[in-house]
C-alpha cells in the first residue's frame, strides 16, 4: 500500500485497526485462558476503532494534508508492512500491553504530525477528534489491562 493523500491515511488507519484485531485473533489460541480473555478484548476494540474510522473518512475533505501525508509515510516507511506480534515468544500481560501501546504510539505520532500542519479550522477539528479518539482508545485498553493484571 502506497500512502500519499490524506483519504488514504485514514484507509491506512482503518487497515492498521483491522490488522491489530486480525494479529490478536492470531494468538488467542495460543495463550491461557487469562490472557486469550484480555486479547479478545483488544480484538473487539481494535474492530470498534476501525469501525468508527470509516465514518470519519465519509465525512472528510482534507485535501491541504495531501502533501504531508505522502511526506510522512516517506519518512516512515515501515508504517506501510504491518508488524506483527511475534509468536516465537512467552506471552503475558506485559508482553500484550507493550505490543499494543508500541504499535498505537506510531498512529499517534502520524496523526499529531498532521494536525500541527493542518491549516484549516475544519481540518484541525476532523484531526482532533481522530487523534483523541486513538488517544481514548489506547488509554482504555490500558486501563483494561491493568485491570486485567490484577485479577
Amino acid at each position: 500500500m502506497q500512502v500519499k493523500t490524506i483519504k488514504e491515511v485514514y484507509d491506512w488507519t482503518v487497515l492498521f485497526h483491522t490488522q491489530m484485531a486480525a494479529n490478536f485473533y492470531s494468538v488467542k489460541d495460543l495463550l491461557d485462558e487469562h490472557n486469550a480473555m484480555l486479547v479478545d478484548y483488544y480484538l473487539n476494540y481494535e474492530k470498534k476503532l476501525a469501525e468508527d474510522l470509516v465514518g470519519f473518512k465519509a465525512i472528510t475533505e482534507i485535501n491541504t494534508l495531501d502533501t504531508y501525508s505522502y511526506e510522512y509515510f516517506a519518512k516512515n516507511p515501515e508504517l506501510i508492512t504491518f508488524e506483527d506480534i511475534s509468536k516465537d515468544q512467552q506471552f503475558d500481560e506485559q508482553v500484550i500491553q507493550a505490543y499494543l501501546s508500541e504499535q498505537h504510539q506510531k498512529v499517534i505520532e502520524l496523526y499529531e504530525y498532521l494536525l500541527e500542519r493542518a491549516e484549516t479550522e475544519s481540518g484541525q477539528e476532523k484531526l482532533q477528534q481522530i487523534l483523541e479518539l486513538e488517544k481514548q482508545g489506547i488509554k482504555q485498553m490500558m486501563q483494561s489491562t491493568n485491570r486485567h493484571m490484577d485479577m
